[in-house]
C-alpha cells in the first residue's frame, strides 16, 4: 500500500510544475487585473494559491521556491513603474513565504511519519508473509503425517489386530520360511530399520546353533554368532542392543556390527528366529521402540510355531485362545504390560444374555465359552492390555448395556450369573492362574492349558 500524500518530490518533473504553476498564477493576474497581478491590493492575495499548492504537494522547498518566485516578481512589476507597487508592502512578502514555507514543512513532517508506519507495515507484512510460509510448510507437514499415522497407526492394540489377521493365513509346514519377508516388513514398519535382516536359528548341538538369513532389509550377510550381541541374545532369549552413549561416541564398532538382536522367542522359550538390526534411525533408537520389536517378536513366534501343550485340545477356539492368554502371561512377566481375565459362570441358561456378552466383545478381547464341573456354562473373556481400571470400565459397560437390555432394575448377578475376575498384572504366577481356572472357575487342562 502506498501511504505518499502526493507524489514523491524529486525528478524534473516536480520543478517543472513549480515553475509552471508560479508562472501561470502571474500570468493570470496580469491578465485579469493588469493595474494588481499579485492581487496585493486586493480584497485577499490569491497568488499565494501558487506556494500553498506547491508545498501541499512537493514539500518545503518547492513552496519556498514558489514563493520566493512570487516576491521577485512583485519586484520586478515595482521596477516596471506600476503604481500600486510603489510602496514595498512587507506583510505580503513575509506572508507569502511564511505560507510556502509552513505549509512545505507540514507536509514533510507527515510525509517522514507515513513513511516510518509504511516501513513498519512493509516490516510486519514480511514477517506476516514469513509466518504464512512457516504455517503452510507445518501445516502440510502435519497433514502427511496425520496421513501417514492413520495408514499405518502404530499403537499396540492395532499392531497385534493386524499382525493376526496377516499371519493367521499363511501357516504351513514352514511357516517361518514362507512368512520371512512378511514378518520382517511388519516388523521393519513398526522400527523403522534399514538394515537389518531375520535368520532362522536351528540348534545342531548342545552348544551350537546354526544361523540361515531368511530375508533382509539393505545388505545383510551371513550372521557371525560369536557377535556380542547374537551370543548374549541366543543364551539370554531375550532382546539386547548396545548403549546409546556408544552410538552417540561412535564406539559400537568396538562391541558389535549390530545395534540390537531381537529373537522371536514363543511361549515355550523357543528361540525360532532371531531379528538382526545393523542400522536403524537414531530417533527410533529408544526403549520404546524396542521393546514394541521384542512384543511383537513374541506374538509372531507363537503364530508361527504351535505349542505342543495347546495342540492338545481338542477345540480350535481352546487353542487360540491358550495361546493367547499364555502370551499375555509373557507380555506381563517380561514386558510390564497390564492384563485381565475375566470369568463369567451363568447358573441359569440365557440365550439373549449370550447374545449380549458377544456383542460387548472390543477387537483385541478374546472370549471362550466352555462347560464347568458345576454343570454350568462359562464364558473365559481375556483382556490384553488392560489395566485393573480398564477392567472396570469394561464391566460397568457391560452392566450399562444389561440395563439396557433388560431393565435399569437387572444386574448380572439377578440374571445367575457369577463374576469371577483375575488380574494378570497383580499375581504374575502361572501357579495362581491354574488355580483359579482350575479350582475356581471348574476348568481341567483338557479345555485351557496353561
Amino acid at each position: 500500500m502506498d501511504y505518499a500524500l502526493a507524489p514523491r518530490a524529486s525528478g524534473p518533473a516536480s520543478w517543472l510544475e513549480t515553475f509552471l504553476v508560479t508562472a501561470l498564477v502571474i500570468g493570470f493576474g496580469l491578465w485579469l487585473t493588469p493595474q494588481d497581478p499579485l492581487q496585493v491590493r486586493g480584497e485577499f492575495p490569491w497568488s499565494v494559491l501558487a506556494p500553498l499548492l506547491l508545498g501541499v504537494r512537493y514539500g518545503f522547498v518547492r513552496g519556498l521556491i514558489s514563493a520566493s518566485l512570487l516576491v521577485a516578481a512583485f519586484f520586478v512589476l515595482r521596477q516596471t513603474g506600476l503604481s500600486g507597487y510603489a510602496q514595498i508592502a512587507p506583510s505580503y512578502i513575509v506572508g507569502v513565504l511564511v505560507s510556502g514555507m509552513l505549509v512545505g514543512e507540514v507536509r514533510d513532517l507527515w510525509e517522514r511519519r507515513l513513511l516510518r508506519l509504511q516501513m513498519a507495515n512493509e516490516y510486519r507484512q514480511y514477517r506476516l508473509d514469513d509466518f504464512t510460509r512457516a504455517h503452510q510448510i507445518l501445516r502440510v507437514s502435519h497433514d502427511r503425517l496425520e496421513q501417514r499415522l492413520a495408514g499405518s497407526d502404530q499403537s499396540l492394540r492395532s499392531s497385534l489386530l493386524g499382525l493376526r489377521e496377516r499371519l493367521r493365513a499363511g501357516l504351513g509346514d514352514d511357516s517361518l520360511g514362507l512368512l520371512a519377508e512378511p514378518v520382517l516388513t511388519l516388523l521393519g514398519q513398526y522400527g523403522s530399520l534399514r538394515v537389518a535382516g531375520l535368520y532362522r536359528v536351528e540348534q545342531a548341538g548342545n552348544d551350537a546353533a546354526t544361523l540361515t538369513l531368511l530375508a533382509s532389509v539393505g545388505t545383510m550377510g551371513p550372521l557371525d554368532r560369536n557377535d556380542l550381541l547374537v551370543r548374549l541374545c541366543l543364551e539370554r532369549e531375550e532382546l539386547v542392543s548396545v548403549r546409546e552413549e556408544l552410538l552417540d561416541t561412535g564406539g559400537q564398532a568396538t562391541v558389535s556390527s549390530l545395534q540390537a538382536c531381537i529373537p522371536l522367542v514363543n511361549t515355550q522359550g523357543q528361540v525360532l528366529a532371531i531379528l538382526a538390526v545393523r542400522q536403524m534411525p537414531f530417533f527410533a533408537f529408544q526403549e520404546r521402540t524396542l521393546s514394541l520389536l521384542a512384543l511383537l517378536a513374541g506374538h509372531i513366534a507363537d503364530l508361527l510355531h504351535c505349542d505342543t501343550q495347546v495342540l492338545q485340545l481338542e477345540n480350535a477356539d481352546a487353542q487360540h485362545f491358550t495361546r493367547q492368554l499364555k502370551r499375555s502371561l509373557v507380555d506381563v512377566e517380561q514386558h510390564g504390560l497390564s492384563g485381565c481375565l475375566y470369568a463369567f459362570e451363568l447358573t441359569q441358561p440365557n440365550e439373549e444374555l449370550t447374545r449380549l456378552f458377544e456383542r460387548s466383545q472390543r477387537g483385541l478381547d478374546l472370549h471362550l465359552s466352555l462347560g464347568n464341573n458345576r454343570g454350568h456354562g462359562l464364558l473365559l473373556v481375556l483382556l490384553p492390555l488392560t489395566s485393573a481400571e480398564g477392567a472396570e470400565g469394561y464391566l460397568s459397560r457391560l452392566g450399562k448395556l444389561v440395563h439396557e437390555h433388560f431393565g435399569m432394575s437387572v444386574e448380572l448377578t439377578s440374571l445367575g450369573v457369577k463374576v469371577l475376575p483375575y488380574d494378570l498384572e497383580s499375581a504374575r504366577q502361572r501357579d495362581g492362574l491354574r488355580n483359579f481356572l482350575y479350582n475356581e472357575c471348574g476348568l481341567n487342562d483338557q479345555q485351557v492349558a496353561v
